[in-house]
């Protein structure tokens, strides 16, 4: 049986120039790199941080210090993602979970009832109004019609922000929308969806998700430390629960 020399040393090299490119292979090569890369560096750091004098080179000792817990923090940060990427490819919702903020609740009515509601905006649009939410003004067209543009004024931490929305998708159970104003989060990607689904006879499911679609790999890692890594996540899930509860309960009061 003859002796393929080019596969044998494609099964223990990375595939960039022999035989096919194994892309599986090029991400365990690159993942042991990683691993290597930071446990050396911190290695090095440490040893440098103990070897340090305290009396004639505390600056210099505080220094490696701080390369200590920075390394540390980024492998910390870079294990979180290995794992996180694990859990989307093993369960898909794994991923989504990660980055998308939702809450939801069990509306006792119709999902026709919900939908109507929702409808009913566009001529009462102060109806969309309590204590960290201060309404809804409609700039242009309707909630119901795709590139309308609507605007908010909403509390996080105490602080009353402006925001500029744009109907990005109306089906007959979603209500899509895509941050306008402020520029710099547009540069992200910061969407929000409203969906409605049908339970029971008389109980329908609401569901409000915020998310984003960054056009750039730069724009995906910052808003994922930005949206997802931060306090920002705590105030926007806060906000968007009290959303569908008071959502649950003006349809429930109708």
């Amino acid at each position: 049986m003859p002796i393929n020399l080019n596969r044998i040393i494609d099964q223990v090299t990375t595939p960039v120039s022999f035989g096919k490119p194994n892309t599986r292979q090029l991400k365990k090569y690159f993942k042991i790199f990683i691993n290597f890369n930071y446990i050396t560096g911190f290695v090095y750091a440490f040893y440098f941080f103990i070897t340090t004098s305290r009396q004639s080179q505390m600056l210099e000792r505080r220094l490696w210090a701080f390369e200590c817990w920075l390394i540390l923090s980024l492998y910390g940060l870079f294990i979180y993602l290995f794992y996180l990427e694990k859990s989307a490819l093993e369960d898909h919702r794994g991923l989504y979970r990660f980055m998308h903020i939702q809450a939801l609740k069990i509306v006792n009515a119709p999902m026709d009832e919900v939908i109507n509601w929702f409808k009913s905006l566009n001529e009462h649009p102060e109806k969309y109004q309590f204590r960290s939410h201060q309404g809804i003004e409609l700039l242009k067209g309707s909630l119901t019609e795709k590139d309308s543009v609507f605007e908010t004024k909403e509390k996080f931490f105490g602080v009353t922000v402006r925001l500029m929305f744009r109907v990005s998708k109306v089906t007959d159970n979603q209500f899509e929308f895509k941050l306008i104003e402020p520029k710099w989060l547009k540069k992200l990607g910061v969407r929000g969806c409203f969906e409605v689904l049908p339970l029971v006879k008389d109980q329908s499911r609401l569901e409000l998700v915020v998310f984003n679609k960054a056009n750039t790999f730069f724009g995906r890692i910052f808003a994922a430390l930005l949206l997802y890594l931060s306090p920002i996540r705590i105030a926007v899930s806060k906000q968007i629960r009290r959303e569908v509860r008071f959502i649950k309960r003006q349809v429930e009061k109708r």
